[in-house]
This record gives structure tokens, sequence and C-alpha cells, in this order.
């Protein structure tokens, strides 16, 4: 199969210039950073040695100028693995959006995976979040969220089987809840409250979001609100540590006399 330029490979060297003006560590760095620009997310890096040998340097020098970028949060090391392209983190904000429209916002195009829908009875904790009784009917789905098809987060979250009852049948994998609760349902969503905390894949979930095992995410809990005051859906989401940064806008507190 060929090779494109979106797969850098050692053999990609070759079309890449020996000769620069500066420094030989400022060379490698150009042409590794002009590599990463031009390369999808994940793609492997040529290994220190190939880079080593192709301009005639030791491998410390390669080692310094994968540092910088490693610095820059343009690449991460896996051990023994590789050194791997990684684009730039996706900050999550306190602006109350769907995965969908976030994504689309950034220039990205949303879709998931894993799709996995089903109807069951809610637990006492999930009952008390949707303000329901414990064991009503709730649609539960669960996805991996994905941006330009790479793993985002995987998404899981509860709502009344007894409010939204051809949910699932209208519902598909890559469709945002809330378009098909606004055009299906008539629900507005206006508000969420969220819990942002930490917390450790299990090798399955890492799996399935690509990253390495026991990597880190942000579990963010959210409890959706109507324009009318009513909840609309309970969700525990995970969302990748190596691509997410939670942005908040904090003030200090108001002052009298």
């Amino acid at each position: 199969m060929p090779r494109t330029r979106h797969e850098p490979s050692d053999g990609a060297l070759e079309f890449l210039p020996a000769e620069h003006s500066g420094s030989k560590g400022e060379h490698i760095r150009d042409v590794l950073t002009a590599m990463v620009l031009n390369s999808r997310d994940g793609a492997l890096l040529p290994s220190e040695r190939v880079l080593a040998e192709r301009f005639g340097v030791a491998r410390m020098t390669v080692r310094g100028s994968i540092d910088a970028l490693e610095s820059k949060g343009m690449v991460r090391r896996v051990p023994g693995r590789g050194t791997f392209v990684q684009h730039p983190t996706l900050t999550h904000s306190e602006i109350f959006r769907s995965f969908s429209e976030d994504m689309r916002m950034r220039g990205m195009t949303p879709g998931a995976r894993s799709y996995h829908a089903r109807t069951r009875p809610a637990s006492r904790l999930v009952a008390a979040n949707l303000d329901i009784t414990p064991g009503d009917p709730t649609h539960y789905i669960e996805r991996i969220r994905t941006a330009d098809g790479i793993p985002m987060a995987l998404e899981r979250t509860n709502l009344s089987a007894a409010r939204f009852p051809s949910l699932l049948k209208v519902m598909e994998r890559d469709d945002s809840l809330y378009e098909v609760l606004s055009r299906v349902f008539g629900v507005r969503l206006e508000s969420a409250r969220q819990t942002v905390t930490i917390a450790r894949l299990t090798d399955t979930e890492a799996k399935r979001l690509d990253v390495a095992g026991d990597a880190a995410a942000f579990l963010i809990e959210r409890i959706s609100v109507d324009n009318m005051g009513k909840v609309v859906e309970y969700g525990r989401s995970l969302y990748r540590g190596d691509r997410y940064a939670i942005r908040m806008h904090v003030s200090p507190p108001s002052q009298e006399g």
C-alpha cells in the first residue's frame, strides 16, 4: 500500500533536506515540527536511531529536539512503542453545549462508535438524579464520541423512558442527543450542573479510547435541565486527559461597603 503524507515513516526522511543554515539541533526540530503539523494525530515518528543516522548527530541531540516538541504538547512518548504525534489539547469550558455542537464550532466533524443503547430499571443513584422513582424505566446510551474520527470521550447518559418513550427508535449512533430531543420531543435544554473529577481509565476503557492503560481522564458528571426547570438527563462521561483541559471563569466574592 502506498504511503501518504499523513503517515510518517523512516523512509519519509529521504524527502527532507539534510542541510540547514543553523545548528543540527535546530534543523531536526524544524524537520520534526513540519512532520508533526502535516501528520494525522497518533502517527508514529521515526525512531531516535533513524533520525540520528540520517542527520549525522548523537542520539542525545535528537532526544533534546524531541523533548522540545514534547514540552509543547506536540508529541507524546509511549515507553516501548515510540514517539507519536499529538494534536493540540481541546478546552472544555463552562459554556453549555452538546459534544456535536462543540466539535463543529472547532471545525471538526463529530461522530461516534461502539454505540450501545437499552432500556433498564433506574438505580437509586440514577433515579435520584433524574427525579424519578427507583425501578422506573430509563434509557441508557453509551458510545465513544469522536472528532474527525479520533476517540475523544466515553459518553454514558440516562433519560426517563416515560418522558421519551420512542427515543431509542429515533436515535442513531452519530446523532446529537440534544438535537434529537429538540427535534422530536420539543425539549430545549437550558443549563446543566457539572462536577469534574480525575479518574483512572480501566484497561478496557483505555483501549476503547485508544490511549495507554491506566491513563488519566476527566470524569464529568452532568445533570441537564430544560427551560421549564425539569431534569432531562443524568450522565457520567470520561474525557481523555491527554486531549482536554478544563477552563473555568473565577471571580472574587463581592465586597459590601
